[in-house]
């Protein structure tokens, strides 16, 4: 919806939104980047089990 055509409370919610979610990858890139510099991985095997049976 166009903005124009939003009321001020709608603009506000919309606003918080976008917000939200780019809190959201924040911390998700955040929680990668710290994963990644402790040699963590967000996979639920460890690093020397392959994958593939």
């Amino acid at each position: 919806m166009s903005p124009d055509r939003m009321s001020a409370a709608e603009r506000l919610t919309e606003i918080g939104e976008i917000l939200a979610a780019g809190l959201i990858r924040l911390r998700a890139r955040q929680r990668e980047a710290e994963a990644r510099r402790s040699g963590e991985s967000s996979l639920d095997f460890p690093a020397d089990q392959s994958v593939h049976g």
